[in-house]
């Protein structure tokens, strides 16, 4: 018989050699997911340009709908780009909404108006206040989507109506609502699109001297190429062959577009939890919607403070946790079990990143020595490296310089997100908010 010390390294063995392998297929999978990502966006990006230039946007009408919390400082720099998208000024608009119960000396709703007054050309903008007990994005969201359904009735019978939801940080590429509108063309039957997305909009003020929040907003921005936009093209490929969908691709809740009759099918914007982007998701893949990737990005602000970047990944980690009180399986079958085990993958994977990466190191250490855990530092900023890489050759020129030097802090920042992620499970466990405003 064994003796327990024999048992105990033989358990430590083997969680030192799975860890190892998790760390090398992880990365192995996601440098394979970064080129594929990087080289569809490229050829979207080109075969878009190639066939634009005799063609006018304007055939689908848009909604931007721009659900707002206290966002006196950003939203008239927002309104002023939304406006200026390629895009016909009579073929969209956008709506605000706001809460009632935001209060103050100058709301964001008042910021609206006066802008909107002194700046009347353009499409127009319109303020929609949500004025339930609860204060919620998705109910903002909801009160503004009534709109366009009472408008829609009164003015817009017949037109393709797309609605979209912006941050109030949100910078979208000025081809974007022309690529929506070309592809909705070109496919009827695409109800959903969700664009890629980049956390440097604030790129310059991040680089100047704050190392980490910087890496940060890399590498947030080529987790999107590692991740997301290969989630959603095995999803929509899937979806298109009539299989069946593993697991649901997400929305990000800004950069997200859909066919109204597609809102209409899954009964608006999500309630269930405060992460509506995410649930959204979800809810149209249950309804074999594919939610289409679009290659032109939207850029957004990162936190410039070390707090409020925790709290930001504690309230994303806190999302993705909302899928396992809206999903629940109606049968063991494969198929029905196999997107509670995805998520609880993805979940785990954010939570203990640093735990593993550690643990492989400590085997890769026993076995070769030094130069074991050297060379497998050596193959994650090869990796991070990689993703920034396909960011800078892919993006705008504003985004790729922004992504140009993180001084090798990207593993850090990788640290600092599940610091999020432990922050919500801890906070969760005590009965404490997890999701308060991260305040600009």
């Amino acid at each position: 018989m064994r003796s327990r010390p024999s048992r105990a390294r033989g358990a430590m063995a083997l969680a030192e050699w799975a860890a190892l392998a998790t760390v090398l297929g992880g990365t192995a999978a996601g440098a394979r997911n970064i080129v594929r990502s990087a080289q569809w966006k490229r050829r979207s990006r080109e075969d878009f340009a190639a066939r634009r230039p005799d063609e006018r946007p304007g055939a689908a009408y848009v909604y931007l709908l721009i659900p707002a919390l206290r966002e006196q400082q950003v939203i008239e720099g927002t309104l002023a780009h939304l406006r200026a998208l390629d895009y016909p000024a009579d073929r969209f608009e956008i709506i605000v909404a706001v809460d009632v119960k935001e209060t103050g000396e100058r709301t964001t709703a008042e910021v609206v108006e006066e802008y909107a007054k002194h700046h009347p050309d353009g499409a127009p903008i319109t303020v929609v206040t949500h004025g339930g007990r609860e204060q919620r994005r998705s109910l903002q969201l909801n009160a503004a989507l009534e709109h366009v359904r009472e408008e829609v009735k009164e003015r817009r019978r017949g037109d393709r109506v797309m609605v979209g939801v912006y941050d109030a940080d949100s910078r979208p590429e000025a081809q974007t609502l022309a690529y929506i509108d070309d592809q909705v063309s070109r496919n009827p039957q695409a109800l959903a699109f969700q664009q890629t997305v980049t956390y440097l909009a604030n790129g310059a003020a991040l680089a100047g001297g704050r190392g980490l929040l910087h890496a940060n907003a890399v590498y947030q921005s080529l987790w999107n190429y590692a991740f997301e936009i290969p989630r959603m093209l095995a999803s929509r490929d899937r979806i298109a062959a009539g299989r069946t969908l593993p697991f649901p691709p997400y929305c990000m809740g800004h950069g997200e577009f859909f066919d109204l009759r597609a809102l209409e099918t899954v009964g608006g914007f999500p309630r269930t939890g405060p992460c509506d982007g995410i649930q959204i998701g979800f809810a149209l893949s249950r309804e074999g919607i594919a939610v289409h990737p679009v290659p032109f990005d939207d850029s957004c602000e990162s936190p410039t403070t070390h707090g409020g970047l925790v709290r930001q990944h504690t309230f994303w980690y806190s999302g993705t946790l909302q899928f396992f009180r809206w999903y629940t399986p109606r049968s063991l079958s494969p198929q029905a079990v196999l997107p509670v085990l995805t998520h609880t993958a993805v979940a785990g994977r954010w939570l203990c990143r640093p735990a593993v990466f550690a643990l492989a190191a400590v085997g890769a250490h026993r076995r070769v020595g030094w130069r074991g855990p050297a060379a497998l530092t050596g193959l994650m900023y090869g990796y991070y490296e990689l993703g920034a890489e396909a960011l800078r050759r892919t993006s705008p020129p504003e985004t790729g310089t922004a992504a140009r030097s993180t001084r090798g802090r990207i593993p850090l920042a990788v640290a600092f997100k599940s610091l999020g992620a432990a922050n919500a499970v801890g906070r969760m466990l005590l009965g404490k908010s997890t999701f308060n405003k991260v305040e600009r």
